[in-house]
C-alpha cells in the first residue's frame, strides 16, 4: 500500500511532458493530414457530382426528343430523369456535408498560439480555476491503464498511453512516522549556506525569487525560514562573522579596488575574481586573499615591452 499524493502529482507531470512542444507539434501535423483527406473525399464527390450532372442532362434530353404519343417509352425516360435528378441532389447534399464537416486549415498565427499554449500548459494545469472534471478527462483521453508495482521500499507505475507507447516513473514510500511535507536536503543546504551571509528576512526574499517554495508550497517568510533552522539546526546568521571568516561583500570589494560594483561582477563572470554563491541570485562571496593578491596586482607597475632584435631603431637628432 502507498499514498496516491505522489503518483497524483507525478502522473500529470508526465501527461504534461507529452503534451509539450513536440506533442503540440504532432497534434498540428496530424490536423493537416486529416484536412489532406478530407479534401480527398470532397474532389471524389465533385467528380462524382459532375458525372451525375451530366446523367440527367442526357435524360432531359432523351426524354424531349420522345414522342409524346408514345406513353410507355415516356414515361420510362421521366423516370429516369427522375432518378437523376435525386442522384444529383444527394450527391450536392453529401458535399455539403463534409465541407461543414472538414478541418479548416490552420493560420501561421493559429499554429504559433499553440505551440504557445503547450508552454503555458504547466501554468494552466496548476491554475485554481482549473476544473478537476477537465483535468481528469485529458488524462482519460491519453492514458489507457496504470500499472503499480512494489519493490521493497520503491513504488514504480508504469503508464500505458494510448498510443500503444508506456513510461515508467519511480518514487520511494515514505518512512513510517513521516509525512510528506518535508524540505528537500539542497534546500536546507541552500538556506544553511545562506544563513552564514544573509539574515532570514534576506533568505526569504532570495528563495522566493528563485521560485523556492515551502514543503507546503507556500512563499517563505522571515518566521518560515526561523522555523527551518531551528528544526534542523542552522545558527542565525550574526553581523560580524564574515569578516573574521575573511569574507567580502561585492561592495566591499569594490570599495578596496577603487572600482563600481558592476567592475567587480565582470571581473567575477570573467573569472579574474574568485567567488562562490549559494545559490542563483544570492550575493557573492569572496576571499579577503583573492582580494588583497587582485589589490597587489593592480597596483603593480606596468612591465615595460621586451626589445625585438629584428626592429629598427628610429634614432632622433
Amino acid at each position: 500500500m502507498f499514498g496516491g499524493l505522489r503518483a497524483d502529482r507525478l502522473v500529470p507531470e508526465q501527461l504534461l511532458r507529452s503534451l509539450a512542444t513536440f506533442g503540440i507539434e504532432a497534434a498540428i501535423e496530424a490536423i493537416e493530414s486529416l484536412q489532406g483527406s478530407s479534401d480527398e473525399r470532397v474532389q471524389q464527390k465533385a467528380m462524382a457530382l459532375e458525372h451525375a450532372r451530366y446523367e440527367v442532362t442526357r435524360a432531359r434530353r432523351q426524354y424531349d426528343a420522345v414522342d409524346a404519343a408514345n406513353r410507355l417509352v415516356a414515361a420510362e425516360l421521366e423516370r429516369r430523369w427522375n432518378q437523376a435528378l435525386t442522384s444529383e441532389a444527394q450527391i450536392e447534399a453529401e458535399i455539403g456535408t463534409l465541407q461543414r464537416g472538414r478541418e479548416h486549415p490552420l493560420t501561421d498565427t493559429q499554429k504559433r498560439e499553440l505551440l504557445s499554449f503547450a508552454r503555458d500548459l504547466p501554468i494552466l494545469w496548476d491554475d485554481p480555476h482549473s476544473l478537476p472534471e477537465h483535468k481528469k478527462r485529458l488524462l482519460r483521453i491519453a492514458l489507457k491503464e496504470i500499472i503499480a508495482t512494489c519493490e521493497d521500499e520503491t513504488i514504480r507505475l508504469v503508464l500505458h498511453w494510448r498510443g500503444g507507447d508506456h513510461t515508467q516513473v519511480e518514487f520511494q514510500k515514505i518512512g513510517a512516522g513521516r509525512h510528506r511535507y518535508v524540505t528537500g536536503d539542497d534546500l536546507v543546504e541552500i538556506v544553511r549556506r545562506l544563513a552564514r551571509i544573509e539574515p532570514d528576512a534576506r533568505i526569504a526574499s532570495i528563495l522566493n525569487r528563485n521560485q523556492r517554495r515551502s514543503a507546503h508550497g507556500q512563499v517563505w517568510t522571515a518566521k518560515g525560514i526561523c522555523s527551518l533552522r531551528n528544526n534542523h539546526g542552522v545558527p542565525v546568521y550574526r553581523e560580524g562573522e564574515r569578516p573574521a571568516r575573511g569574507e567580502k561583500s561585492v561592495t566591499e570589494v569594490a570599495a578596496a579596488l577603487g572600482v563600481t560594483p558592476t567592475t567587480v561582477l565582470r571581473l567575477i563572470r570573467l573569472k579574474e575574481l574568485p567567488a562562490t554563491e549559494a545559490c542563483v541570485g544570492a550575493p557573492w562571496t569572496l576571499q579577503s586573499a583573492d582580494v588583497e593578491r587582485c589589490v597587489a596586482e593592480r597596483n603593480q607597475p606596468a612591465t615595460p615591452p621586451t626589445v625585438d632584435p629584428a626592429q629598427l631603431i628610429l634614432e632622433i637628432p
